[in-house]
């Protein structure tokens, strides 16, 4: 079996560049899922609701299988089914086939981020080192990559069914080769350590990464939708304002580490929270193209340490709590999708940046919970360098 033979964390990190390759392929080439299945702004709401909803009710199932099988065993066949959905997903026949492909692509890669953040937190909890958001950091370079990539296809009209194919191969081929080579080291603790915290500190950490959900899944739903439909942008340039998120983010969790251990996640997660409500409210009133597109950097930014952040914390609460936390996080994916869609359809798009700039808001406050779940455990020591 194919393995890295840089060890876990190299495997670790293609883990999650390729899962941000998927999420990519799909926010990216949207106006060819218009076209294709002759969707209107409110249909792609409830195509995005379909993928929120899969991985809400993946929690029960994530939990029993983390349970049984292990984060390595979870990212091998999940990995796999993984590919098999996402090529298949463009064959798919009408707008409920496009729903049903959706939901399963919700259900089977939430699986995937449960098994390679389980994965990491033991990898972190056992070098007693943050890393975390360097590895999350590898997922938004492997979305602004395919990114790229993606609008550059569209650019030379490449057919989204071949695309979805390969990068559903690829995908797969990472997260089956990532699996084998985990199983010498990071899987031989396969139930996080449990930190007795209260269901509180769990619940409270879930609604805070909910509102990074909504606010994350709502710039990758929408950000190309409003450069295209209300700015007037081309689509290849509708992905690039997709790509300068990413980016962004990408660039934020590869110095959240050091910045947390430094200033404390409530002082970085706030200030951050902060920035993306000033600058996505500033696009909405200003409605020009170049304001449009450095407020999605900014939000990529100022989001970048929240999640790692929070998987860190849940990683050391135990398995349960981790995968509660990813299923509270699923659900952003299933309402802000939605309610997102009916603004754009009923109110405008403006409007979708303005509310955008409303989550930020609860974030910031939201972001009192981290003291309370204990995130600084890790600080004051050194993040790990990769080799």
């Amino acid at each position: 079996m194919l393995k890295f033979p840089a060890g876990p964390l190299w495997a670790l990190v293609t883990g999650f560049a390729a899962l941000g390759g998927v999420g990519s392929v799909l926010m990216t080439r949207q106006p060819e899922f218009y076209q294709r299945w002759s969707l209107d702004n409110a249909e792609w709401g409830w195509a995005l609701f379909a993928t929120g909803l899969g991985g809400v009710l993946a929690y029960p199932l994530n939990r029993w299988l983390l349970a049984r099988w292990g984060g390595r065993g979870m990212l091998h066949r999940f990995g796999t089914a993984g590919g098999i959905v996402l090529a298949a997903i463009p064959w798919l026949p009408g707008v409920p086939g496009l729903y049903a492909g959706l939901f399963a692509q919700g259900v089977i890669y939430n699986g995937v981020g449960v098994a390679i953040n389980q994965q990491a937190s033991q990898w972190e909890l056992q070098r007693g080192t943050r890393m975390m958001g360097r590895l999350h950091a590898t997922f938004f370079l492997g979305s602004v990559l395919s990114a790229f990539i993606s609008s550059l296809l569209a650019a030379l009209d490449v057919g989204l069914p071949l695309h979805m194919a390969a990068v559903g191969l690829v995908a797969a081929l990472i997260h089956r080769a990532a699996a084998a080579t985990l199983e010498a080291e990071a899987a031989r603790s396969t139930t996080p350590v449990a930190m007795h915290h209260a269901p509180e500190s769990w619940l409270g950490l879930g609604l805070l990464f909910c509102w990074c959900t909504v606010l994350e899944s709502g710039v990758m739903g929408w950000a190309s939708v409003y450069l295209n439909q209300s700015l007037q942008a081309s689509e290849s340039l509708s992905g690039i304002g997709l790509a300068l998120f990413f980016g962004a983010m990408a660039v934020g969790r590869l110095f959240s580490d050091g910045l947390v251990t430094r200033h404390g996640a409530l002082r970085i997660v706030r200030t951050g929270a902060i920035a993306c409500a000033i600058s996505l409210a500033l696009a909405a009133w200003q409605q020009q193209l170049p304001v449009a597109l450095l407020a999605f950097a900014v939000t990529g930014l100022g989001l970048a340490a929240a999640a790692p952040v929070i998987f860190s914390v849940a990683g050391r609460m135990g398995g349960e709590a981790l995968a509660l936390i990813a299923g509270l996080g699923a659900l952003g994916g299933l309402l802000g999708p939605v309610i997102l869609g009916c603004i754009a359809s009923y109110v405008s798009l403006d409007w979708v940046l303005a509310t955008l700039a409303a989550v930020a808001v609860a974030i910031a406050r939201q972001a009192a919970t981290l003291d309370a779940g204990g995130e600084d455990r890790l600080r004051g020591r050194s993040a790990v360098s990769l080799p």
